[in-house]
């Protein structure tokens, strides 16, 4: 459960995202635009803020730049629509933690919020010890199982922001993007499924969700056999993560190109839309079965 600011200023799909928000057992707190959303976070505590992007007085980008220098802490969903994809866009690349198409709100928003608020989870234990680091290098030999992503991704995540390379809502994004990563290499890249033939979204491929497609393809060879290569190399001006699947590959010759506005609101791609929005350089191997992802230290900060 999370508490929530919803900005949204239309009364009707504010009524209609709060019942599926409280669905999801979060608690949310309502308000009509950019600039309220800023009054109430100086005043409320919340965990995550879910806003729309075309709003009187200040819209959705404005109230994610401005969030960035007064709440750094607390990240941003995007309510995405037909006509707000070059918003968005920009929204992104300024510092939103991840966003969602208003017609798939009801399978993805609370499974997103659960995304993000994952990554932020860490073990302090060890800071000290990390914070003397000068470089690390992990590599790891994964089968094609779910339930070893989330424990990943807050391992690297926990050396990174120790190291103090990567801090803020950067170092969210770049767990939201490594995690679309692995996930796609699992199940697109080793077991060859298509969107359709896996759950929609990444909380219940977590908690072990699975389908027919899915028990059939992890039962059978070659996909059964196959494992998924994540090397990660945290250094003190950049993170550098490699994943590596042993399936087929996909064509790279058209891949999503960071602030192309068009993309936010096709059918498929969305992990890659995130991929080319949160980190500073996505590279693809020839045959596509292998992707790395580099995120620098911010210097302007």
């Amino acid at each position: 459960m999370a508490k929530v600011l919803l900005v949204e200023d239309s009364p009707t799909q504010a009524v209609e995202i709060t019942m599926l928000l409280e669905e999801g057992q979060h608690q949310v707190r309502h308000v009509l635009d950019g600039q309220l959303g800023l009054d109430a976070l100086a005043i409320h505590p919340v965990d995550i803020v879910v806003t729309d992007l075309e709003m009187p007085n200040l819209n959705g980008l404005q109230l994610v730049e401005q969030m960035r220098i007064d709440f750094s802490h607390i990240p941003a969903i995007l309510v995405t629509s037909q006509g707000s994809e070059a918003l968005a866009c920009q929204a992104l690349q300024k510092g939103a933690a991840s966003y969602v198409p208003k017609r798939e709100l009801r399978t993805l928003l609370n499974s997103t919020i659960s995304d993000v608020l994952s990554v932020l989870q860490s073990d302090e234990s060890y800071a000290k010890l990390i914070s003397t680091l000068t470089r690390n290098v992990f590599e790891f030999d994964m089968p094609n199982d779910a339930a070893l992503i989330s424990p990943l991704i807050g391992l690297l995540m926990q050396v990174t922001s120790g190291m103090n390379v990567i801090g803020g809502m950067e170092l969210v994004r770049l767990g939201v993007a490594t995690e679309h990563a692995v996930i796609n290499a699992m199940y697109r890249g080793n077991l060859e499924l298509t969107r359709d033939q896996t759950p929609p979204d990444h909380a219940s491929i977590h908690e072990g969700a699975t389908t027919v497609d899915i028990e059939e393809r992890l039962g059978m060879a070659p996909y059964k056999d196959r494992r998924v290569t994540v090397e990660a190399t945290a250094l003190l001006d950049e993170v550098r993560i490699v994943v590596r699947d042993q399936g087929k590959g996909f064509d790279t010759s058209n891949l999503p190109q960071a602030g192309n506005p068009d993309l936010l609101e096709s059918q498929g791609g969305r992990g890659l839309v995130l991929m080319t929005s949160f980190v500073d350089c996505v590279e693809f191997n020839e045959i596509g079965n292998e992707v790395t992802l580099i995120k620098r230290r911010r210097t302007d900060d």
